[in-house]
């Protein structure tokens, strides 16, 4: 230590003029501060509004109906997928939502279903539905 500091080293602590702050209160200072007030709370909101399920397995009929029409599909053609989107693994049960979307089919590769609108894995697909196609119920 530099000697020019020595003869503080061991003096008493200064007393200050203003009344010592209660303890509570002092935390207070030390809290995080919120930009966004409420920001929080609907992040929180939106999270519980949006309803997650289970992925649906399909049974062997509606797989043998779903591969009958994936084979038919001719490219240009109109289809409209409902899919499932994973957003999170809970118990070792992968959670998530069913959207629908409807655009042209352009191919077939390997285990994606290639639309106009990006790919889709054939896993994930609910329900497909072909545009001018008489296929009776959609799978």
């Amino acid at each position: 230590m530099k000697e020019a500091y020595r003869h503080i080293l061991h003096q008493a602590r200064p007393v200050s003029a203003r009344p010592r702050m209660k303890l509570g209160n002092r935390a207070k200072l030390f809290m995080p501060f919120a930009a966004l007030r409420g920001f929080d709370i609907a992040i929180l909101t939106r999270e519980r509004d949006r309803l997650l399920c289970p992925r649906v397995q399909l049974c062997q009929d509606q797989k043998d109906r779903f591969s009958r029409m994936l084979l038919c599909l001719v490219p240009g053609e109109v289809v409209t997928v409902t899919r499932f989107f994973p957003v999170k693994r809970l118990g070792g049960q992968e959670l998530g939502e069913y959207v629908t979307e409807t655009a042209a089919f352009l191919r077939l590769e390997g285990t994606l279903l290639v639309l106009e609108s990006g790919a889709v894995p054939l896993d994930d697909i609910r329900e497909l539905i072909v545009s001018c196609a008489d296929w009776g119920e959609p799978v």
